[in-house]
């Protein structure tokens, strides 16, 4: 059995685990959450730059959660309104960044959907 520990307030996947045990510290220390993820669905984003403006590009796993589907589209959600808060006032920045992202739910590629969402960004519905 795995396990996910997770930031409770962001949902944010932080590390796994194999035993329960294995995250006493973490319980005990931190405001996070463990999830079983047999029994869970997951959403993860990942981020791909095949090229800069120096020749080297990167993979990573910007976004990753585990729980209940409804749960974990909310907290996609608030992670995407994070992202765009961080790039200020300029929106091409925000829907560069998540044209070099492709969603995943439960393995499956959803990227449609999150370009979609990203398209629809507008800075009056980011600034008031």
């Amino acid at each position: 059995m795995k396990y996910a520990i997770q930031n409770i307030h962001s949902g944010q996947l932080i590390d796994y685990c194999e035993t329960k045990e294995q995250a006493l510290h973490w319980l005990i220390s931190y405001p996070v959450e463990l999830v079983e993820t047999a029994n869970a669905s997951k959403v993860s984003v990942e981020y791909t730059e095949l090229g800069g403006p120096w020749g080297y590009g990167h993979q990573e796993e910007s976004f990753c959660t585990y729980g209940g589907l409804l749960t974990c589209v909310k907290r996609l959600i608030k992670w995407m309104q994070s992202i765009a808060s961080t790039f200020g006032p300029d929106a091409r920045e925000i829907k560069d960044f998540f044209r070099h992202c492709r969603l995943y739910v439960n393995g499956n590629d959803k990227s449609e959907w999150l370009w979609e969402q990203s398209r629809k960004i507008d800075l009056k519905t980011l600034y008031v």
